[in-house]
């Protein structure tokens, strides 16, 4: 058979829908056959005239023939009640466009029946509460220009709106986002006569106060509805709006004269949960504490989600004690912790790097049978991160999906900064390629672990590419976004590249912070250029731009190495004063500067002063003590300075070893320098070429080539490479001292 040139399949036989018919009597619901529309079930001449309107529905949608008369419609019945099921079949399996929405009712329109009020009022109904789709994206949205479409079509007995319809429909306005339709249809409803209920009045509310018209929407509560009308949800929804813009302390106020009214207007646990909730949310913890305990005195029994708020606030504020004993009331309560009141724990103690807590939860969890969430497996695969657990992470990340719980943007960004703290660059990349071919959207938080951990890396350029796949998905570049590549840049030493981005950023609407010129000025404090670190710390200055920690050092250092000590003590005496309390790098510097100088008198008053204030020297301080006592030749207050960074847990390194082991070559103590020679391999520290070095020379000035040709061989035979030459420094290698003795 062939129709506007297009092949469709004829009508099937009787016979074959026999089955059919059998199957969608069966289905009838109750409301079905309470309708006169549903009296001919018992025919099944007339079921078979309603199948045959479903296949000339197929028919017509194939040739483009929607709208066309049916000659076999001798009853309107069997048309609107198969457009109907059309449209929910439709809509059920997520293939209703807005095009065929719109040309299916026109057909509805057209047709000579009334179409039933309830069944109407259903479809506007599926409409409204309709998922969104590729097909229908925006159910809601449909549901008012169908009805609009209706409205252009002019009055017609077809269709009858009634007061539900205009309910559903002012409740869409919401949903789409379109709140200032909704007075508008209400103001259509007053105009058909017909009368309104709670309902209607509520969604009218709703509108208003996403409108942020929430005065005007108590106004109507308190003057406009008929006194029998508002209820408690009428109270809640004012409430909700005051809540949702601040002014938690005007629901309040509405939430006492809730309680002074009484009766239906008293105030229950969702008017609670809302004003608690809004007083948390702008940090009034005492306020919703004082609530909380109001609302148990007026009888009025807290919930899980009264409980999980003020838990929620107390873990925001991290009072992470008063939230457990909010948790223990709770269960004393009768009430049982859910999902969300774990949650919220365990991000507090997450947050406050309370890590055993956090285990803790999740396992009791786990006991209780309460199950996880997205956010659940976040916080353990976070945890697990943190912990160092990245394989344990990926695995529960890869599991998530097997278990219902699809990974979200936290996901991936939780297991890429995992892998890129471990070094993993290569997994954390393939993560991220992986995350956008699951049509997960990256967000900043993404883009920004990626890019530096490849700054990290020294891939600069690939850094750049990302940013600019960043901007090009409308993701805006940020401060981090910046710092990361302008720190990378500065560690790579090339600062004019560095402050070329500098540039652009500020161009870009972007203002540097500390971070921003701490980067700039350890890379060009690193490179030696003390005129370009005073610059930008004096261009700090001018900008407003606050000092930290790191800025005050690099000043101080920068003073050092320009041998201004005195402004340099000064500058360290004045950070406590400032908020800038010194720290190890701080007293580093100090210290070493006086080494330096070869004033151990400033030195050990340093060191005593660290002590005192309760400062811990870290290897490259001790490093600093022992290198300044070793230089003058005091080994006796070296050693004992060594001793005590053993006794404090502090081990020596490769650095620490050779300072002593070539004070000891110097003096001529070879018996002491092997000792400690051979104490590295017990500390686990490997002999590398400048201590073999060392070891040799000193045994030569010492006439004792046997020694020293037997640690060349050793050295020669572990493959450690000797010390290539500069140039053309005239300078004896080890090879050249040991030819000299003609034993190589």
């Amino acid at each position: 058979m062939v129709v506007n040139g297009i092949g469709v399949p004829p009508p099937p036989g009787i016979d074959r829908w026999k089955d059919a018919i059998r199957t969608r009597r069966s289905r009838l619901t109750a409301e079905e056959r309470a309708d006169p529309t549903w009296a001919a079930t018992g025919n099944d001449g007339w079921w078979i005239a309603y199948f045959q309107a479903q296949h000339d529905m197929e028919m017509n949608s194939t040739t483009g023939l929607i709208g066309r008369p049916n000659n076999w419609n001798k009853d309107g019945r069997v048309l609107f009640w198969g457009l109907l099921n059309e449209f929910k079949d439709r809509l059920g399996s997520e293939t209703l466009s807005p095009e065929l929405a719109h040309q299916l009712f026109g057909k509805l329109l057209r047709q000579p029946v009334k179409v039933p009020e309830r069944a109407l009022d259903g479809f506007f109904a599926a409409l409204a509460r309709a998922p969104p789709s590729i097909a229908c994206p925006d159910g809601p949205a449909l549901a008012i220009t169908l009805f609009q479409q209706m409205a252009r079509a002019g009055q017609r007995t077809v269709i009858a709106p009634t007061i539900y319809t205009y309910s559903i429909l002012i409740d869409c306005c919401c949903h789409t986002h379109r709140p200032d339709l909704g007075p508008a249809f209400f103001g259509h409803l007053l105009k058909t006569g017909i009368r309104e209920n709670v309902v209607t009045f509520n969604n009218l509310l709703k509108c208003l106060c996403d409108m942020k018209r929430t005065e005007e929407a108590l106004d109507v509560l308190l003057h406009r509805m008929p006194g029998d009308l508002p209820d408690v949800i009428s109270y809640s929804i004012i409430l909700k709006g005051f809540c949702n813009n601040g002014r938690s302390q005007r629901a309040l106020d509405l939430l006492r004269m809730m309680t002074k009214k009484g009766s239906d207007h008293s105030p229950n646990v969702v008017s609670y949960s809302t004003v608690i909730d809004g007083f948390l949310k702008e940090g009034e913890i005492s306020k919703a504490l004082d609530l909380f305990h109001e609302m148990i005195q007026q009888g009025v029994v807290p919930d899980v989600a009264v409980y999980s708020s003020i838990i929620d606030g107390q873990c925001k504020a991290r009072a992470m004690d008063k939230a457990e004993g909010v948790l223990r009331q709770m269960v004393d309560n009768g009430v049982r912790p859910n999902t969300v009141t774990y949650n919220s724990l365990i991000h507090g103690y997450s947050t406050s790097g309370q890590l055993e807590e956090v285990a803790r939860l999740l396992e009791e969890m786990k006991t209780q049978g309460i199950m996880w969430d997205v956010f659940t497996c976040n916080s353990f695969m976070d945890y697990l991160c943190k912990t160092g657990r990245i394989k344990e992470a990926a695995e529960l990340f890869y599991s998530m999906a097997e278990k219902g719980h699809k990974p979200d943007v936290v996901s991936y960004n939780t297991l890429i900064d995992g892998f890129l703290k471990e070094g993993e660059i290569t997994k954390a990349c393939d993560l991220f390629r992986e995350m956008i071919q699951q049509r997960i959207e990256p967000d900043v938080v993404t883009y920004n672990s990626i890019i530096d951990g490849l700054c990290k890396a020294n891939e600069i350029d690939k850094a750049k590419v990302v940013r600019r796949q960043m901007v090009d998905n409308g993701v805006r570049p940020d401060i981090v976004t910046y710092n990361s590549i302008i720190d990378g840049l500065c560690k790579a030493g090339a600062m004019d590249k560095a402050e070329g981005v500098l540039r652009q950023m500020v161009d870009n609407g972007v203002r540097p912070d500390t971070v921003t010129y701490n980067s700039l000025i350890h890379g060009y404090s690193t490179s030696g250029q003390s005129k370009e670190v005073a610059r930008l710390l004096e261009e700090m200055k001018t900008q407003g731009i606050m000092w930290d920690v790191f800025t005050c050092n690099s000043f101080i250092d920068n003073l050092w190495k320009t041998r201004r000590i005195k402004e340099a003590a000064e500058l360290f005496y004045s950070m406590a004063e400032k908020g800038h309390k010194p720290d190890v790098v701080s007293y580093g510097i100090m210290l070493n500067g006086y080494a330096t100088e070869g004033s151990l008198v400033d030195m050990n008053d340093f060191r005593e002063q660290m002590v005192r204030d309760g400062v811990a020297p870290s290897l490259s301080v001790y490093n600093i003590l022992i290198g300044a006592y070793a230089k003058c030749g005091k080994m006796d207050a070296a050693m004992l300075v060594f001793e005590d960074m053993l006794k404090h847990g502090v081990n020596p390194d490769h650095v620490t070893y050779l300072i002593v082991i070539s004070a000891f070559c110097r003096m001529g103590r070879m018996d002491d320098a092997m000792d400690k020679f051979s104490e590295m391999i017990d500390m686990g520290v490997p002999h590398d070429t400048n201590v073999y070095e060392c070891m040799i020379k000193g045994y030569f000035r010492q006439g004792d080539s046997v020694q020293a040709n037997k640690l060349f061989t050793e050295m020669k035979n572990k493959g450690i490479p000797q010390s290539p030459r500069k140039g053309n420094e005239r300078r004896h290698n080890m090879f050249d001292l040991v030819i000299g003795t003609g034993m190589a």
